[in-house]
Parts: C-alpha cells; sequence; structure tokens
C-alpha cells in the first residue's frame, strides 16, 4: 500500500519534466524533501509492486535507468 507520500513522489517524477527548471529545487519546493532524500526514497519505493500497479511507466522508467546504472555505482 503506498502513503500520499510515497503517490506524490511518483506522480512527481512521473511530470517533472514538464516544469521549468532545475530538477532539484523543484523537488525541495515541491515536496519538501532534499534531493539525496528524494532519491532515497523513490528507489525504495519503485521496488514494490503497489507503486507498478499505481504508476506502470513512470516505475519502469525508473527501474530500467536503475539497472543501467546500478544505485552501488554512483554511490561509490
Amino acid at each position: 500500500m503506498l502513503s500520499d507520500d510515497d503517490r506524490a513522489i511518483l506522480e512527481f517524477e512521473g511530470r517533472w519534466w514538464l516544469e521549468p527548471g532545475a530538477k532539484d529545487p523543484a523537488i525541495e519546493f515541491t515536496l519538501g524533501l532534499s534531493a539525496a532524500a528524494y532519491y532515497e526514497r523513490l528507489l525504495g519505493i519503485v521496488e514494490g509492486e503497489a507503486a507498478a500497479r499505481f504508476d506502470p511507466l513512470t516505475v519502469a522508467r525508473v527501474r530500467s535507468v536503475v539497472e543501467r546504472f546500478p544505485v552501488e555505482e554512483v554511490v561509490s
């Protein structure tokens, strides 16, 4: 089950590119999260099947990016 915050994060990820400006400031302004906290939450959310049922296209896109650029490689 997705929380309201989880749904807001998925909705933001699915439409952020429609807004003018850089993504990181938009994350903080819209969701009140730092970029690091946002991405940590997003990666956790897309692991669940509830997220895939809520927004299958956004979840598939995020999962494909994670597959191409594993988090361990980015963090190291």
